[in-house]
């Protein structure tokens, strides 16, 4: 159900009161056994599942005014909301924080990071803002720490590929990066030699016996491993100074390799057989 009222605060005081209540003494027994920890799995899921309503909007002006897609989309974002103000609770019953504390934090960030809109500096287009934006968090960082790194910052628990494109993205922001496309093209064919030439390497490792075998087997097999990491790293470079989100490419990918599938599989139960009963 859409809200097209006047934004209020009520709505989220009874939300952060309802779950004060689940989590008080008499409260929903799951709830109160929670921790931070416990919690991991579901927020990472919660935000998939954000990720999925929104690889559905294909038009978003058209999609957000179809009432199930529009609605689908609104419920998601109000699960990963849920993870939030849980988490709040929890460390506020330990005199930490509270969701005050930080909504407080938050608005101060944008603020700060944000001297375009909020004070005097100027960004004429969304990649100056990026760069001031990195700017402004690698002061706050070195005001922590001594030492402080760009690309410190980064959840450890982060996807891979997904970090993978974060950390291109934050390197290049301090020049470490190829001034066009030609060196990354090029380094794409050499580690993809470098794969072959270590895929070669096993095959014809796997033709011999003897003492030994496995051992060996294993080290070419991790060598085998560190090249397809290098060659993802320098797929999703090239991604990078295409513009294109790495993550988002493959899960189109992936969603279209399953609808494939999927009339495949219908096909094939049409004809009265199964994908393993058939040939490629």
């Amino acid at each position: 159900m859409a809200n097209t009222g006047k934004p209020s605060l009520e709505s989220v005081t009874a939300l952060i009161e309802t779950v004060r209540r689940l989590r008080a003494p008499d409260g929903c027994p799951w709830d109160r056994e929670q921790t931070h920890r416990s919690l991991r799995p579901f927020l990472i899921e919660e935000a998939y599942e954000v990720l999925d309503a929104i690889d559905r909007l294909e038009d978003e002006a058209r999609d957000l005014a179809n009432p199930e897609l529009r609605d689908a989309f609104r419920e998601e974002l109000g699960d990963v909301l849920m993870q939030v103000v849980l988490h709040a609770q929890m460390a506020s019953e330990r005199g930490a924080f509270n969701f005050t504390d930080i909504a407080q934090g938050l608005n101060d960030k944008l603020i700060h990071r944000h001297p375009h809109v909020f004070g005097d500096a100027i960004a004429k287009d969304s990649s100056e803002v990026l760069v001031q934006w990195e700017k402004r968090k690698t002061e706050e960082k070195r005001k922590k720490a001594a030492l402080a790194s760009v690309l410190d910052g980064l959840p450890k628990g982060l996807p891979a590929l997904q970090k993978t494109a974060r950390v291109i993205e934050k390197v290049t922001k301090v020049g470490f990066q190829w001034p066009d496309l030609e060196g990354p093209i090029a380094k794409v064919d050499e580690e993809w030699r470098e794969l072959r030439h270590e895929i070669e390497a096993l095959q014809k490792e796997e033709k011999f016996q003897g003492a030994g075998r496995e051992e060996r087997l294993a080290k070419i097999r991790e060598k085998v491993a560190s090249e397809i990491g290098d060659l993802l790293f320098t797929v999703a470079n090239v991604a990078h100074l295409l513009k294109v989100q790495p993550e988002d490419a493959l899960r189109g990918t992936l969603g279209r390799f399953e609808s494939r599938f999927r009339f495949v599989e219908k096909s094939l139960a049409e004809a009265g057989k199964k994908p393993e009963e058939s040939t490629l």
